[in-house]
């Protein structure tokens, strides 16, 4: 009985830190769309090594110029996604194991 509670707070452990991932991941995608707000803050190193943190078959995937002067990020929006999705998953086991 213990070891099934533990694996359920484990599960929900990991579906917050999911969830913290995909947010962070949301507000960065936002924020790239204004390049005066990007470069103000300094994220242009952080960027770079999340995109080489990607799997090679989605970074860079996606590009889009904003109508704002920045870019639009869609592998950062598809990763959010994957994220999302995963806390979801984590979060219905965590819920199933109690």
């Amino acid at each position: 009985m213990d070891l099934r509670r533990a694996a359920a707070v484990a599960t929900a452990v990991l579906s917050y830190i999911f969830r913290a991932c995909a947010l962070v991941l949301g507000a960065l995608t936002v924020l790239l769309c204004f390049p005066s707000v990007a470069a103000r803050m300094g994220l242009t190193n952080f960027v770079i090594d999340l995109s080489s943190a990607l799997p090679d078959v989605i970074e860079g995937y996606g590009l889009i110029t904003s109508p704002f002067g920045g870019v639009f990020r869609f592998d950062f929006a598809l990763t959010m996604l994957v994220l999302f999705a995963l806390d979801y998953l984590f979060l219905r086991i965590s819920h199933s194991l109690r």
